[in-house]
């Protein structure tokens, strides 16, 4: 009798989500019927496929994505537990979703974040998120990216020196790389120092890793969704860490205002982090002190782990390659010879091939799986025609392993970055950050971040290893990361 009575409750407790999810899949039903992909048993769809360790996912929609594109097809849909989702392969098709001003909501599986970022720019919607918008786009402006160089050679020093007390050492460049960009982020959005890259036991490091880390296992482990197992097993961890987050944040706001008030920071300063902006909007009237610490998380979340993990690929790419780590060295010999002096601007605009490096990096590993929207209402994408409430997945690396596209896509060619052969592509053939209206505003500043980072490491170091580029698996986690972590022995040029 206890096992009914459990049953009982859990079908009472999840009868409203449930017959959310079967109106929604009878709604959607006959339109999936008519739209290429697996069908799958009805309602349950292709939850089998997707089952597995997190390398699986990526695996499954690149078979489907490649078994639509030898059908003549610029997209393929799948269903799971009723969910209707559906995956663009190419430019031409992501195009429509991308450029939209209407279909800018996002999908289900962020909620997960909502607790950290709250309503801000990454997850809201409307006018708010248009206000958002128009506020970061004037923050993230080419005189404000150029003051923000400073703050990357500060800490890209402090990685080659870290880099010198490990030389002739295997090292794990994931970890130095992940450092690496949160002492940045943190002190150009916040003009706090973590000081990871010294104290790699800094608490905030291991609270974001354990909130993402439960986070994402949330959407894919189906006992954490059980209230008392979640309570029982998880919710004290995970709460833990929310909170470890949130009160860092919170002091380093209330500092910040205090030294405000007491005249010690100057807000006209030309060159000021991103909370002393977000404070002139607070005191302005247009952004409570909420919205502050709602965008400096979303800051800090979106500013670390995508550049840390584009990085870490960048470094794996170079190990085993090396005839381009070679050229690399050899291009920015060519720029600071032997000497010990900061990258500026004019050094990044010359380190084209770094450049196109890092671009075919983020091609073939993309550090985010997907971007998702949830329909609003009917969408026409190409001949087809999307059922409302149903999803869509931009997901980068399927479009930048299509071999139309990408041409032997497995092959890492940084020329593929040149103009002449950017010129003949779809726009939105290339999509790390995704495009359009909902694009990255911190693209720029990432790339100089990378550009800067990698040009104080190749002065320096060479880096070695016997595995091959194409060892490597993607990782599904908030990021895609390398299944076999990117272990390097370290050596110091003379």
């Amino acid at each position: 009798i206890g096992t009914v009575l459990v049953v009982l409750f859990a079908a009472f407790y999840y009868l409203p989500w449930l017959k959310r999810v079967i109106e929604n899949f009878l709604y959607q039903y006959p339109y999936v019927q008519k739209l290429p992909g697996p069908k799958g048993v009805p309602f349950i769809g292709s939850i089998a496929d997707l089952a597995g360790d997190t390398t699986v996912p990526l695996k499954f929609w690149k078979s489907e994505a490649e078994k639509a594109r030898l059908a003549g097809e610029g997209l393929f849909t799948i269903t799971v537990l009723g969910r209707t989702i559906t995956f663009p392969i190419n430019g031409e098709h992501l195009r429509s979703i991308c450029e939209s001003h209407e279909e800018v909501t996002k999908g289900k599986d962020y909620e997960y974040l909502r607790v950290w970022l709250g309503d801000g720019i990454l997850l809201s919607i409307g006018k708010r998120w248009r206000d958002r918008r128009k506020a970061y786009t004037q923050l993230f402006h080419f005189s404000m990216l150029d003051g923000y160089l400073e703050t990357f050679n500060v800490h890209a020093r402090v990685m080659a020196d870290v880099l010198k007390e490990n030389a002739g050492k295997v090292v794990e460049m994931g970890d130095i790389s992940k450092r690496y960009a949160l002492d940045c982020i943190g002190d150009t959005a916040m003009g706090y120092q973590f000081g990871t890259q010294r104290d790699p036991s800094h608490p905030y490091l291991n609270a974001v890793d354990i909130f993402t880390n439960y986070s994402q296992r949330y959407n894919t482990e189906p006992q954490m969704w059980i209230t008392w197992i979640w309570y029982l097993m998880y919710h004290r961890v995970y709460k833990d860490a929310l909170d470890t987050i949130n009160q860092l944040t919170e002091d380093v706001m209330n500092e910040r205002f205090r030294r405000i008030k007491n005249g010690e920071i100057d807000l006209d300063a030309k060159k000021k982090p991103l909370i002393d902006q977000f404070i002139c909007l607070e005191q302005d009237g247009q952004w409570t002190r909420e919205d502050v610490r709602t965008e400096l998380n979303a800051v800090i979340f979106g500013g670390h782990d995508t550049t840390s993990t584009t990085l870490t690929w960048a470094f794996w790419a170079l190990a085993t390659q090396p005839h381009y780590q070679q050229q690399m060295y050899e291009e920015i010999h060519d720029i600071f010879g032997d000497s010990d002096r900061d990258c500026d601007n004019e050094d990044l605009k010359a380190m084209e091939f770094t450049e196109r490096f890092i671009k075919e990096t983020m091609r073939m590993y993309p550090p985010v799986p997907t971007v998702e929207r949830e329909l609003q209402n009917d969408f026409q994408m190409g001949k087809y025609l999307l059922p409302k409430g149903s999803e869509v997945f931009i997901c980068p690396y399927i479009v930048h392993h299509n071999p139309e596209i990408y041409p032997n896509p497995s092959k890492f060619d940084p020329d593929r970055f040149l103009p002449e052969n950017i010129a003949k592509r779809n726009p939105f053939d290339y999509v790390p950050f995704s495009a359009g209206t909902r694009n990255c505003l911190g693209q720029k500043l990432a790339m100089h971040e990378m550009k800067c980072n990698l040009s104080w490491a190749m002065r320096k170091f060479s880096f070695h290893t016997d595995g091959n580029l194409l060892d490597q698996g993607l990782a599904i986690e908030v990021i895609c990361k390398p299944t076999l972590g990117c272990k390097l022995k370290v050596v110091q040029r003379v």
